[in-house]
């Protein structure tokens, strides 16, 4: 395995739904709604990581790490501090930047997986696949649908 071509997550459901062995009941609205979600979350993935990577290369952190006192010596904690703040935005194989990165394949690949659907839709029934054009074209945006809870915890005011 390279390091630079990982396994996708979901590289199996996107085969199985290339080769039409998915089923899936959808309109065509939910179709578009499915893809801008997708790249609504992918795109906040990546501000995410832009920021990480602004954290690892800050240049001051204020937190004693250029500190020395009258005799010369280091504050070595926040040095140490500095250091695994900088490698836990990005740098380590549980780095916030890498498990993101993980996190968007498995949006792609979810959205792919509803790509490939989609396209057996639309070679399958051509009204299907105009009014999903038609719907891609005039749908205004709208950021994802916020979650559903389905616990609700109350505070009983007592301590």
């Amino acid at each position: 395995m390279s390091e630079e071509n990982p396994p996708r997550p979901l590289a199996n459901l996107i085969d199985e739904a290339h080769e039409g062995r998915l089923l899936v009941r959808m309109d065509p609205e939910q179709f578009v709604r499915v893809d801008r979600d997708c790249e609504f979350f992918k795109n906040a993935i990546r501000d995410i990581q832009q920021k990480m990577i602004e954290i690892a290369q800050q240049d001051e952190w204020g937190l004693g790490e250029k500190y020395t006192n009258d005799e010369g010596k280091e504050l070595v904690s926040g040095k140490t501090m500095v250091h695994r703040y900088r490698t836990k935005a990005q740098g380590t194989q549980n780095g916030v930047y890498e498990v993101l990165e993980s996190h968007f394949q498995v949006v792609e690949d979810f959205q792919n997986v509803f790509r490939e659907i989609r396209t057996r839709y639309s070679e399958q029934d051509d009204g299907w696949a105009a009014r999903y054009q038609n719907l891609e074209q005039t749908m205004p945006p709208e950021p994802p649908a916020p979650p559903k809870y389905f616990m609700r915890f109350t505070s009983t005011g007592g301590a």
